[in-house]
């Protein structure tokens, strides 16, 4: 089922499960990342726990002012255990019509050379492709890999690539996953394996700025 992100839809607070990011989460609920993070307390790498209780209605009042940041480690994924300060021992790990202002550095394309079957707009907030056997999901831009697992809205996957602190891109798709969490990425490098054996299926393809969403179409010209 599709989501209601409506401010006044969504729950008081979310328990972390298994596979979630603070990424996900918030592009789950339509979040700016950094806003729940601060409003939970949490600073970079953004390492939450399974079993953890973070507050999403307190998310758009959270303050401006980030709290000080933990060294980071070496890999972005959750560490093999839970430090000190986690919210309990026993708790394991859990592994942002007129073009929006763009980072100079941010070169845009479209993820697919598919044909469009549905337009951004009148509620609307992605761009779905209509893919065939050969047609490929491709990066829309450099990035990170902040998210690669289990999709929403009825798709199986769903794969999140952080271009900068403002930016992010979604892809939800039926194939198998070319891509894992912590991946650095150029663009149009593949997101999902082709198969010439695959049915006939959809990609949905989303951009946020700061947590809410832009029409992709602006940025790469489609």
């Amino acid at each position: 089922p599709v989501l209601d992100t409506r401010p006044d839809a969504r729950p008081q607070s979310y328990e972390v499960r298994r596979g979630d990011t603070l990424y996900s989460i918030a592009w789950r609920y339509q979040l700016d990342y950094r806003a729940l993070a601060r409003a939970n307390g949490i600073g970079p790498p953004y390492t939450i726990y399974v079993g953890q209780r973070l507050r999403l209605a307190e998310t758009a009042q959270a303050s401006p002012r980030a709290p000080a940041a933990p060294r980071a480690p070496a890999s972005p994924k959750a560490p093999a255990a839970p430090p000190s300060s986690a919210p309990s021992r026993d708790r394991p790990p859990v592994a942002a019509p007129r073009a929006p202002a763009v980072s100079a550095r941010l070169a845009w394309q479209a993820p697919t050379a598919a044909p469009l079957q549905r337009s951004f707009g009148g509620g609307h907030r992605s761009l779905d492709y209509q893919l065939g056997p050969t047609d490929r999901i491709q990066a829309a831009g450099a990035g990170e890999v902040v998210y690669a697992g289990s999709g929403l809205g009825g798709f199986r996957h769903l794969v999140i690539v952080k271009h900068d602190p403002q930016y992010l891109s979604a892809y939800s798709f039926d194939r198998a996953l070319a891509v894992r969490e912590g991946q650095r990425i150029a663009a149009a490098e593949p997101i999902a394996l082709a198969s010439g054996a695959d049915r006939v299926s959809r990609l949905r393809f989303e951009i946020r700025r700061n947590g809410d969403p832009v029409n992709p179409g602006l940025l790469f010209g489609r």
